[in-house]
């Protein structure tokens, strides 16, 4: 009965700020993953996901059902339930308990710079569905990048992708780029961008999991995608993972190697090649700093 008390109370939150099908939307979700799945008493029985909830009382417990889209867009309910459970069974079996009150808090910091900018590893709340993870990079007050993923089984993503938990990196947004928070930070690193810092970060967070590969959500698979803006989803997801090695696995997503795979240094334009290695040193760096900072908490 609590569950569904929450689930209520979520649902009507949800009316008041986005509309009546959207509470529908999450009563019926909710009520369904209390019912004939049992979907969310299984998550409760995972520590990692009952202290989640517990630390977000006003988030939606449901998320992966109450959306129209969980992760990836056309994914079955089924797979969606699935990729919850091996999200939350992976944070409890690997990320030391210590570490769950600041992911569900400020973050753990993987990297900071005197020039003021973070990056932090957090849990996300209205956006869960997107990926109950983040790394963020943050420039004073100002989110500059924000990528959001979920642990889960690799063969949910198609025969190709083959076994075992893999990173499937769900949501890749910046700041918009005139913004002058934006500037800010192409001044203080130049012919760099805020982007690849959070990848940066990210291959390192998973190399601290002992782990060679992860994915990204192919850009007609993200769930905001709109046709009307295809080439920026292209430009965000797709070709973006493609500039690190990535390749297609299945309809879902693209699966690219830890490290990077990049061009070369001697392939760059002589002119450039200053640059291209003062860009490389800075990713190297904030690798190494996030495998750092992050390994303390994680259970082999």
């Amino acid at each position: 009965m609590r569950l569904l008390g929450r689930i209520a109370g979520h649902a009507w939150q949800q009316t008041f700020t986005e509309g009546l099908s959207d509470g529908v939307r999450v009563l019926v979700g909710g009520s369904r993953m209390l019912g004939e799945h049992g979907a969310l008493a299984r998550l409760f029985a995972i520590p990692a996901f009952a202290r989640l909830m517990a630390a977000q009382r006003q988030t939606d417990a449901a998320f992966f059902a109450s959306h129209r889209h969980f992760l990836s867009r056309g994914l079955a309910m089924s797979t969606r339930i699935a990729c919850a459970l091996d999200h939350f069974r992976f944070e409890q079996a690997r990320l030391a308990p210590e570490a769950l009150p600041a992911l569900h808090g400020e973050g753990l910091c993987l990297w900071s710079h005197p020039a003021g900018y973070q990056i932090r590893l957090r849990s996300n709340a209205s956006k869960r569905h997107e990926g109950p993870l983040s790394l963020v990079l943050l420039g004073a007050a100002d989110t500059l990048h924000e990528l959001s993923f979920a642990w889960v089984s690799a063969s949910r993503l198609g025969p190709e992708a083959g076994h075992g938990p893999l990173l499937l990196a769900t949501r890749n947004q910046s700041l918009r780029a005139d913004a002058p928070a934006m500037e800010r930070f192409r001044a203080d690193f130049p012919q760099n961008a805020p982007s690849y810092f959070v990848l940066a970060a990210l291959h390192g967070l998973v190399q601290a999991f002992g782990q060679q590969r992860i994915a990204g959500v192919r850009d007609c698979r993200q769930i905001a995608y709109e046709p009307a803006h295809a080439s920026s989803f292209r430009n965000s997801y797709d070709d973006f993972w493609a500039g690190f090695g990535g390749r297609p696995i299945g309809r879902h997503a693209m699966e690219m190697p830890v490290p990077a795979v990049v061009k070369p240094i001697e392939r760059v334009p002589a002119k450039h090649r200053a640059r291209a290695r003062q860009r490389r040193e800075h990713w190297r760096q904030l690798a190494e700093a996030a495998q750092a900072a992050l390994s303390p908490y994680v259970r082999h």
